[in-house]
């Protein structure tokens, strides 16, 4: 550090803006402090916003626009709020500069509701954006434009309607992700194939981008003209320029400032120190966003040059130097993989020696037939086709590389000391390795892997989490011996709920493969979620097996989930009364679809559903699906006969809370101590109904919802319950 006072300087700046967002928190960090708008208005209520436009982006079936300087009324209130994020119908016309006044219904960003899934207020937070409007009336007050920031983002559509137009819809919007930095459009599958063959890094602007243009340019430039200086402006003004197009990301400012540095040490003749750079575009970065230090993105970016700059020198003289990159950016990286994503892809450094530099030559022939079917088609076509071909390698290579045994490894989100001592770990590594063997070294570091995968279950005990998937129903059982269930999965007010909701959880659970997966009956917030698992299996959760209700009180929508299990590799099975599953001293038993006194079955539908005992050392929990009517009679009767001197500690309520079900005769026959209700907030239903929770706080059962709690958790370890929640109670 002595001969490096920049770099001092950095690190220790670094650590007391580490020590303001995670101490200090909102007493040091306005980011984190309720907005304006979070003070004054309510969500849904009624607000106008007059706020200059300075930026734009198509979503799905929405325009997103982004205004600053925002003088905002709503009620009795008059107010300043510094951005704002602005849903409005995709055809209007807005421009980059626009003075615009909105009138329409503020909404405020979510954290997560399940352990697992994707914190959208801090996502925001770290932008500085609190909250939503979704615009009803937009009139532009001053039409004032911002020319070259206008030109750049139409450059950059059109730029991405060139690679569609010749490369089509999947590979176009691939190819736009990667060069330009334009994912909205890009296939779903695509992406998470990508990801989780551990290649997802390609679709991020990096440095290797900018390499192409700012370097690319200035080491020509400097060949051509032989001056430093000229050459180093024209590659500095052309990285700027791509900078403004594709945005400001964190791997995209990291990138611009360790290029400002290599440019500046060559045309000022000194020394170029990688480290310093590193440290200094980390402290502006967490100057100007403070909270991207919670961002995936800002370790990923950071840690990979940290372990090429530390690690990679270690291997230096090897053969395959694509491999020892690989595998130290792996090394450095394993943690943050883990705690972001859940899991670590096994095949990754292998692969990587492929798409690395195919990723190179695809950059340069995307440009290149970019820039030739501009002014002559015929030359640029062909170049983009050798793109689309590139693609099709990633894409064939990732599907072969996940068929491998072993090919993803689920290992759930590491704790933060988990984390701490596989890094000790590393560094002990790195300071023994050129004293001691080399064999003896690398046994340390599985010992470090080791304690990053440890998982330990829950003292043995039994876990049951009724997930919040909005207005629908799943319940996630973890066993004692580590197996894992599943109850239902579906919503009707949350899109792809399998796909953002129970998958992330599951993951973040090291859940990778579920044991059995039961259907309560065939309504769509039941299971539209589970045929997004089902289909997603090669890249998400396994299914080994699907429990449904007796064939005889099947409908469509169950018979079309069979086939589609079966034709995904799941074994279909059905459970009938009196049928049980048992792991350890865990038992799952089906109470219902039951036949009548004279032999009849209820009709397909709410009343024939699945209903579950769970028990469990002494703790008893009843899942009843949606059961109303004949259903729930039947189950009530056959508690006061087979279960009269069973005590229901938890209630999964039927039907979401609907008056239609709970009654009192099988509450008095239940009792339960707890009642857990799955609903939406707001929803159109009006779930659960005033009715329902009168005659749950008559039969003296305390009601928890997934509306106002998130995901609800029970643990029960050693004859001791305890409930946890996702979103700390006000009550």
């Amino acid at each position: 550090m002595k001969n490096r006072p920049l770099l001092g300087f950095c690190l220790a700046l670094l650590a007391v803006i580490i020590l303001a967002v995670t101490v200090g928190e909102e007493r040091c960090i306005p980011h984190l402090r309720l907005s304006p708008m979070e003070k004054y208005i309510k969500d849904g209520g009624r607000v106008q916003v007059l706020g200059t436009v300075y930026q734009t982006e198509q979503k799905n079936k929405v325009q997103a626009i982004y205004l600053k300087n925002n003088s905002i009324r709503g009620g009795d209130a008059s107010f300043f709020e510094n951005r704002i994020l602005v849903y409005a119908d995709p055809r209007i016309q807005i421009k980059i500069g626009n003075q615009v006044l909105i009138k329409g219904e503020a909404a405020f960003f979510d954290a997560a509701r399940n352990p697992g899934n994707f914190d959208q207020k801090r996502y925001y937070q770290k932008e500085d954006i609190h909250s939503l409007v979704w615009a009803d009336e937009i009139k532009i007050s001053d039409g004032t434009v911002w020319p070259f920031r206008n030109w750049l983002h139409a450059f950059r559509q059109e730029w991405k309607d060139l690679l569609v137009r010749y490369m089509g819809e999947k590979e176009g919007t691939a190819l736009a992700a990667m060069m330009l930095g334009e994912k909205s459009g890009m296939d779903a599958e695509v992406k998470s194939l990508y990801q989780a063959s551990g290649i997802g890094h390609i679709l991020a602007i990096s440095g290797l981008h900018l390499s192409f243009l700012g370097v690319g340019a200035y080491h020509i430039l400097r060949k051509v003209s032989g001056s430093f200086g000229p050459s180093g402006a024209v590659g500095i003004g052309l990285l700027f320029v791509y900078v403004l197009m594709i945005g400001l990301t964190v791997s995209v400012v990291r990138s611009l400032i360790m290029f400002l540095f290599r440019v500046g040490a060559d045309i000022t003749g000194r020394h170029y120190d990688a480290p310093t750079a590193l440290a200094v575009s980390a402290a502006v970065i967490l100057c100007w966003r403070p909270l991207y230090l919670y961002d995936g993105g800002f370790w990923l970016s950071f840690g990979a040059v940290l372990a090429m700059i530390l690690l990679l020198p270690e291997f230096q003289g090897l053969p395959w130097q694509g491999l020892w990159a690989s595998l130290c950016v792996n090394i450095v990286l394993l943690p943050v993989l883990l705690y972001y994503f859940y899991e670590f892809p096994v095949y990754s450094t292998f692969l990587n020696l492929l798409i690395i530099p195919l990723t190179s030559a695809l950059l340069v022939l995307g440009m290149t037939g970019s820039l030739l079917s501009l002014v002559f088609p015929a030359a640029g076509v062909p170049v983009l086709m050798l793109c689309r071909w590139i693609l099709l390698i990633f894409e064939k290579s990732c599907e072969f590389m996940l068929a491998l045994p072993g090919a993803r490894v689920v290992a759930g989100k590491p704790a933060l000391w988990q984390m701490a001592v596989y890094y000790a770990v590393i560094l002990m590594v790195f300071l023994l390795w050129k004293q001691y063997g080399k064999w003896q070294i690398l046994c340390l570091y599985v010992i470090g892997i080791l304690c990053l995968f440890w998982r330990p279950l829950e003292g043995n005990g039994v876990s049951v989490t009724v997930l919040d998937v909005g207005q629908g129903d799943s319940i996630f059982i973890r066993g004692p011996d580590g197996g894992a269930y599943l109850v239902d999965g579906g919503s009707s007010d949350v899109g792809s709920v399998g796909q953002y909701r129970i998958e992330p959880f599951l993951k973040s659970r090291g859940v990778g493969t579920l044991d059995y997966v039961w259907v309560t009956h065939g309504d769509g917030d039941h299971l539209n979620g589970l045929e997004e698992l089902l289909r997603r299996q090669s890249t998400g959760v396994r299914i080994k097996a699907l429990i449904l209700p007796p064939r005889k009180v099947w409908d469509e929508a169950l018979t079309k989930l069979g086939k589609l299990a079966e034709e995904e590799g799941t074994a279909v099975y059905t459970m009938e009364k009196g049928q049980m599953i048992k792991e350890g001293e865990l038992s799952v038993t089906c109470l219902a679809p039951g036949q009548g006194k004279e032999g009849e079955m209820v009709e397909p539908g709410n009343e024939a559903s699945l209903v579950l005992a769970l028990q469990y050392q002494g703790f008893d929990m009843l899942l009843t699906g949606d059961v109303e009517g004949a259903g729930e009679e039947m189950l009530t009767e056959t508690l006061k006969a087979e279960y009269a001197d069973t005590s229901w500690e938890v209630l999964k309520a039927a039907h979401h809370g609907s008056k239609s079900s709970t009654g009192e005769n099988f509450l008095k026959a239940a009792g339960p101590l707890y009642g857990l209700i799955s609903a939406g907030r707001d929803n159109r239903y009006g779930h659960p109904h005033p009715e329902t929770l009168e005659r749950f706080y008559k039969s003296g059962t305390k009601v928890l919802s997934t509306q106002n709690l998130g995901a609800v958790t029970i643990q029960v370890v050693e004859f001791e319950m305890k409930i946890q929640y996702t979103i700390e109670r006000t009550d």
